[in-house]
């Protein structure tokens, strides 16, 4: 069957084309090898430097119910040294993500972020100067408690912002890694249909470029594929 898909190709032709499919398989392998040992250099190099953090996730037992009803993350990881880029992702938007909330929201600014308290900040200080200029003590004294938690809020959500920011950045290195494994995984699947291919030709004996039937079929194609 194959015999009659692909005839018996002159030397010449026969030689390029196995010089070509040696090209492509080298090639190849060499490329998915390089993938797959820089993916997981860098999937080996995030998980050391997550280790090295020390940050272990609450307990299940010890998860408050506000935990326990966010993501199942939180519980898949419960107990677990963090050590992977989901876990990272998982502390970063579901634990540390819920506890500035919630601390905005304890704070008497719901939905504040780091950014919004600056100016926060800037409308309590005028309200302080409108109320000292009125004689409002009371009001002052309000406003100054104010004050100090807006500005307490924001150290913070300014701590929580740069520890959350690096768990992200860890976990886009980590996907980034995984990426980079599956395409090297992939090159070397690629690699083995190369294989397969080159050594069919190696089995496939040429014939001879004047036999007849061959210089016909070669007589019938363009002369810029001869």
């Amino acid at each position: 069957m194959l015999n009659r898909l692909y005839p018996p190709l002159p030397l010449v032709i026969r030689s390029r084309i196995i010089t070509l499919w040696t090209v492509l398989l080298v090639a190849v392998l060499l490329v998915g090898g390089v993938a797959l040992y820089m993916g997981n250099f860098i999937r080996g190099n995030v998980r050391d430097q997550l280790a090295a953090q020390q940050i272990v996730f609450t307990a299940a037992a010890d998860l408050a119910p506000e935990e326990k009803a966010g993501d199942a993350c939180l519980t898949q990881y419960a107990g677990a040294l963090m050590v992977t880029g989901d876990q990272a992702r998982c502390y970063a938007d579901h634990y540390i993500g819920l506890h500035l909330k919630e601390s905005a929201e304890k704070a008497g600014f719901p939905g504040a972020t780091y950014a919004t308290l600056g100016k926060e900040q800037t409308t309590i200080r005028n309200d302080i100067a409108a109320a000292q200029k009125a004689g409002n003590q009371d009001a002052v004294k309000a406003a100054n408690d104010r004050l100090t938690a807006a500005g307490n809020l924001r150290t913070t959500m300014q701590t929580g912002a740069t520890l959350r920011g690096q768990l992200l950045n860890a976990w886009g290195w980590d996907t980034f890694g995984v990426g980079i494994v599956a395409t090297g995984a992939a090159m070397l699947v690629v690699g083995l249909v190369f294989a397969v291919a080159l050594v069919y030709e190696l089995t496939r004996k040429a014939v001879p470029a004047e036999d007849p039937a061959v210089a016909g079929k070669l007589s019938a194609l363009p002369a810029a594929t001869r």
